[in-house]
């Protein structure tokens, strides 16, 4: 039962810090004017089809995926047995970098063309690098997370 509580509160610490460091990074690539990488009202405005409460619709649905996202990178962690310091943050970037690769490609060639607002109907190359690099800076503070939890 401790364990499972242990485990439980990791992934959750780690999904929320790992999610904080991904919306750190993509502000950053935004507020350098690199890509305009607003994901939270991306993400929200696929489901409200507007600006209305696009942020907040977003930002819930991203807590809860960083959440349950962190929990499968502490499974997979513990089932290779890669729970200490440095392997938890080097297999939390590698995941990240292959997240992020599948979740770049999808934003490019899938979501950008279906997304109901029209500033998020193309997404360009710097947009899937932005994500790609949100990714894995995810994956890395979940390691960083694991590692130094009692896992």
């Amino acid at each position: 039962m401790t364990t499972l509580v242990t485990y439980l509160l990791t992934a959750l610490t780690a999904g929320v810090c790992g999610g904080a460091a991904m919306e750190g990074v993509l502000w950053l690539i935004g507020r350098g004017g690199w890509a305009k990488a607003d994901m939270l009202v991306a993400l929200g405005s696929l489901l409200t089809k507007s600006r209305d409460n696009a942020w907040r619709v977003g930002a819930v649905l991203h807590l809860i995926s960083a959440v349950g996202f962190a929990a499968v990178y502490t499974l997979l962690m513990l089932w290779l047995g890669f729970t200490k310091m440095p392997v938890s943050m080097m297999l939390g970037l590698g995941v990240g970098m292959v997240h992020g690769l599948l979740v770049s490609l999808m934003l490019v060639w899938v979501v950008a063309e279906q997304h109901p607002l029209e500033e998020f109907n193309e997404a360009s190359l710097a947009i899937g690098l932005a994500h790609l690099v949100g990714h894995v800076a995810f994956g890395g503070v979940v390691g960083l997370v694991v590692g130094l939890s009692p896992l």
